[in-house]
């Protein structure tokens, strides 16, 4: 296919020859194909001022990105430093063929391709990854982390110190109600943002969600306060972890329904036997 594309490759962080040589054999097929190539250090260690970010914008057409993190991970980030949008993006370390990495980027344009890397110092961070897609800037994330690493601006949350994340911890992408926090280097499918995956949190962290955020539950239509449990054989929602039927609790529009539902049926019921 004729046109303009690009190909992102992204290094391991680290001294694997094997990988360096995949990196290098796949960076010399690509440019033979006839794609522009970019070799980067590794995408998630790529500190967020650097001009490398500026680089990856600029390149032109279709984009592909290869690298060593879920493809999840590597869409996020490039959305997020670059404001771009790959066309294709691929873990190195999990196709067994990678001759399909290959054949699937992009169309090349006429012509012969061109390979140039960006020979940048990198060192290894630990850091949440923002999908976008999936935040709704319910600012959860924000309450939880106990390191300041994000802030609230103009209705969306931002990591705006991500090195300040403590080394290992995903605690945040634990309690996101969304599944909208990565951490790509995790060891837990579902965190590091692994296709098919999708972190979901548990009873407890979507009993805090509710409770921190004052948010109406979305199955039961209550506000869980601090403190209250369901005493022994009381029911609870399934959700928010809420006690039913509290004593104090107003019935719902939907009950208010059906109560008035079930007086016009009797009215018409009684209506018949008069009769």
């Amino acid at each position: 296919m004729a046109g303009s594309s690009s190909v992102l490759l992204c290094r391991h962080l680290g001294s694997d020859a094997a990988r360096t040589s995949l990196e290098d054999d796949l960076a010399r097929r690509l440019s033979n194909s006839g794609h522009t190539v970019l070799i980067t250090p590794h995408l998630y260690h790529l500190p967020h001022g650097s001009d490398a970010w500026r680089e990856i914008a600029a390149l032109p057409g279709d984009l592909a990105v290869l690298g060593w993190i879920s493809p999840r991970a590597m869409e996020c980030l490039l959305r997020e430093y670059a404001d771009v949008q790959p066309t294709l993006a691929v873990d190195l370390s999990a196709p067994d063929d990678h001759s399909a990495a290959v054949e699937a980027a992009p169309g090349p344009a006429d012509g012969p391709g061109a390979v140039r890397e960006l020979d940048l110092p990198v060192s290894a961070r630990w850091y949440p990854v923002l999908d976008r897609s999936r935040c709704t800037a319910c600012r959860h994330c924000l309450q939880f982390c106990l390191f300041g690493v994000y802030e609230a601006q103009e209705q969306r949350v931002v990591a705006v110190r991500p090195d300040s994340c403590k080394d290992g911890c995903p605690a945040c992408a634990r309690v996101c109600p969304h599944g909208a926090i990565i951490f790509p280097l995790s060891d837990e499918p579902a965190i590091a943002g692994t296709p098919g995956t999708l972190m979901q949190p548990d009873a407890a962290a979507r009993r805090m969600y509710y409770v921190r955020t004052g948010r109406r539950c979305p199955v039961c239509g209550r506000t869980a306060e601090a403190g209250e449990q369901p005493t022994p054989g009381q029911a609870a929602c399934e959700e928010c972890g809420a006690a039913a039927d509290r004593p104090d609790e107003a019935p719902s529009a939907v009950h208010e329904e059906i109560d008035a539902l079930i007086s016009a049926l009797d009215d018409l019921t009684s209506g018949g036997e008069s009769e």
